[in-house]
């Protein structure tokens, strides 16, 4: 790495630190009084306070990674600019992507750290942060008596499908139990019963039940059919099993599959999973536009750029966020959702740094 690099690199690190902790403040700000409400009304505790916000902020960063990378390249690139340092470098035979090459460096880096962050600390985070927030109020007024279509993951290799089931009464009906291997990718049988109870013994009891042994490939009818294995009560039915943004990229994809396999909704899961990896790359491609816009220095119109970025830094959130939705609803696949805000991003990118003013 050159003398000339290091000098763009380090400036463009410095610009990082300061937005992140800009941002990284309004975020403190917007949240420390709600967490002063939730302390005074002894709902948390000071210390738990503090570790509540603390949960939040891998989040935080997750987000603000775009804006933070857009405004760091473009303060970089405008000082450098507004110091006459862009156009000496480019009278030297030094082009304006040769420039911002380092600076690009360093965003891939960035996408990596955030990739990072999303798949460990994010996910803990809020699931730490849903328990404190949440401390002594899941009990059983707070779920509901009874449901309709529940699917559940039991503690062992089960997956449940009741058509209904009712929390006070201990019952289920229209009952399908699949029992899969212990590497969770095939299935062993399949149990179906028009209704079953769960039992003082802390087990379900299935009424008219057929079970249908897939290796063996034959069926057995069962007046009652019992399996000490199935002890998950039904108050786990009712309450929510799988958060989504509380799951790796490794939880994530054998979800969306058992769920798959199983016909339970695993699309918005499957939308988590490329959203997951495809994000991270925003870092890049909203950069891309931050130091191109920088290099546009006309005296007067740094305010005007900043703006400008701004702009097309929470576009890019309207885009993401639209194209998840379309997603969601069938009419892309997940895959296609999450890329094609990118594809359509690095485009203007292109354009904007080919256009960029030295």
């Amino acid at each position: 790495m050159k003398k000339i690099d290091r000098y763009i690199v380090s400036k463009f690190i410095k610009s990082v630190l300061l937005s992140l902790f800009v941002f990284i403040g309004i975020f403190i700000l917007s949240r420390i009084f709600k967490v002063i409400g939730y302390v005074t009304s002894e709902r948390m505790t000071t210390i738990e306070g503090v570790r509540y916000m603390f949960a939040l902020l891998p989040k935080v960063i997750v987000q603000i990674s775009p804006l933070v990378a857009l405004l760091s390249g473009l303060i970089t690139i405008n000082k450098m600019a507004s110091n006459l340092e862009i156009i000496a470098l480019k009278t030297s035979g030094i082009s304006f992507r040769r420039i911002v090459l380092f600076p690009m460096i360093a965003m891939f880096i960035m996408a990596g750290g955030v990739f990072f962050i999303s798949n460990t600390f994010q996910s803990k985070g809020l699931k730490m942060s849903r328990e404190l927030k949440r401390k002594n109020q899941i009990d059983d007024d707070k779920i509901p008596v009874e449901k309709n279509d529940v699917y559940l993951r039991g503690n062992g290799n089960y997956i449940y499908h009741f058509d209904y089931i009712n929390r006070e009464k201990n019952i289920a009906k229209g009952i399908e139990i699949i029992i899969l291997n212990e590497n969770f990718d095939a299935i062993k049988s399949i149990v179906t019963a028009s209704s079953g109870r769960y039992t003082n013994k802390g087990n379900w009891e299935l009424d008219r039940a057929n079970e249908n042994k897939i290796v063996e490939k034959k069926v057995v009818y069962h007046d009652i059919y019992t399996n000490i294995k199935l002890k998950d009560e039904p108050k786990l039915f009712l309450t929510p099993k799988y958060r989504k943004d509380e799951l790796s990229l490794i939880e994530l994809r054998k979800v969306s599959q058992v769920l798959r396999k199983t016909g339970g909704e695993y699309r918005e899961f499957k939308v988590e999973f490329h959203k997951r990896i495809a994000y991270p790359f925003a870092c890049v491609i909203v950069g891309i536009l931050g130091l191109a816009l920088g290099s546009r220095y006309v005296r007067g119109s740094s305010a005007i750029n900043i703006a400008l970025s701004i702009i097309l830094g929470y576009a890019y959130y309207i885009v993401q966020a639209s194209f998840e939705a379309i997603a969601l609803g069938g009419i892309l696949s997940p895959f296609l959702g999450a890329w094609i805000p990118n594809l359509i991003f690095i485009g203007i990118g292109i354009v904007v740094m080919n256009k960029a003013e030295y």
